[in-house]
C-alpha cells in the first residue's frame, strides 16, 4: 500500500467527531485559498476557529456536551508558602476561577493548523 492509501487507511478509524468537524475546517481552508492568504495572524486564527466552532455547534448540538466546564482550583496552605504569600493573598485566591480550554476548541485548532500546514507544504 502506498503512502497516500495508507493515510486514506487510517483515516477511517478516525473516531465520530473528527467527521463532524473536518468539512467545516476543509471549508474555512478553501476560504482563505479562494482569498489566496497567507499566513494568517493569531487574531485571525482565533476568528476563523470560534466560527467554525459556532457551526459545528449549531449543526451537532450534542457536541457541546463533551465541553468542559470552568474548573476551580484551591490553592493549597503549602503551596502559598513555597510561594511566600501571606494568608490573605493565598485566601483571595482560593475561588478563582481557572478557565480550561475546551476540548472542541481544541480539536478545531488542531485540526484547523493541520490542513492549513498541510496545504501550504512545498
Amino acid at each position: 500500500m502506498n503512502m497516500q492509501g495508507e493515510e486514506m487507511y487510517y483515516q477511517g478509524v478516525y473516531p465520530e467527531v473528527y467527521y463532524k468537524v473536518q468539512p467545516f475546517v476543509m471549508m474555512a481552508c478553501d476560504e482563505m485559498d479562494a482569498y489566496n492568504m497567507g499566513m494568517p495572524s493569531y487574531d485571525m486564527l482565533r476568528r476563523i476557529s470560534d466560527q467554525i466552532h459556532d457551526d459545528v455547534v449549531r449543526m451537532y448540538p450534542d457536541l457541546m456536551e463533551i465541553e468542559g466546564e470552568e474548573e476551580f482550583m484551591e490553592m493549597s496552605h503549602e503551596a502559598a508558602v513555597a510561594y511566600n504569600m501571606t494568608d490573605g493573598f493565598a485566601e483571595s485566591q482560593r475561588f478563582r476561577p481557572r478557565r480550561r480550554r475546551r476540548f472542541l476548541r481544541d480539536l478545531i485548532d488542531i485540526l484547523l493548523l493541520t490542513e492549513f500546514f498541510r496545504r501550504r507544504r512545498f
